[in-house]
């Protein structure tokens, strides 16, 4: 072996050793970058998942929101129908003592009215005794009625009536 090809085969040597060493440092840098992509695409879908659960947690809250707002709807509704039946029972009970109270007043007055129909049915006794009888006129008296008098009901035509009907003008 020469030194010339030696040398050559060192100089190559080196180089392909400085390629590879750069290839090597490439493939190292892209391993870390890969590396480090990685772990963020990681931590991006574990991310990722958390907010997925949150999303459905908050679906779910949603939705026992809606149940809680037909509740306080149907309750609402409970309430105003509550109000109005309770303001009707109270008209109702208005219109009642209203009621009760002309009752009374018109039992009062029947009461008074009897109270004093009795005493003009004992002033109407009293009078009467007053009063001597006399005696009643003995009237006979006789009705005879002539058969040719009395038609039957059969008998009569049945005629229509004519009406006349001005219809109101002047000519």
């Amino acid at each position: 072996m020469s030194v010339e090809f030696s040398n050559a085969y060192q100089e190559v040597l080196l180089e392909n050793l400085d390629a590879i060493l750069k290839q090597n440092f490439m493939f190292q840098a892209r391993i870390k970058l890969f590396e480090k992509e990685a772990n963020s695409k990681a931590e991006l879908q574990a991310k990722l998942d958390d907010v997925t659960a949150k999303y459905q947690n908050v679906l779910e809250q949603v939705g026992a929101a809606e149940q809680y707002k037909t509740r306080a709807d149907d309750n609402d509704a409970i309430v105003q129908e509550k109000t109005r039946i309770q303001s009707a029972l109270n008209d109702t009970m208005r219109e009642l003592a209203s009621c009760r109270g002309a009752l009374e007043v018109k039992d009062k007055e029947v009461l008074a009215k009897n109270t004093e129909l009795e005493q003009l049915n004992s002033r109407i006794v009293e009078l009467e005794k007053l009063i001597p009888p006399e005696p009643a006129p003995k009237v006979v008296k006789k009705l005879t009625v002539k058969s040719e008098e009395i038609k039957p009901i059969d008998s009569v035509p049945n005629t229509p009536l004519k009406i006349k009907v001005d219809d109101g003008s002047s000519f």
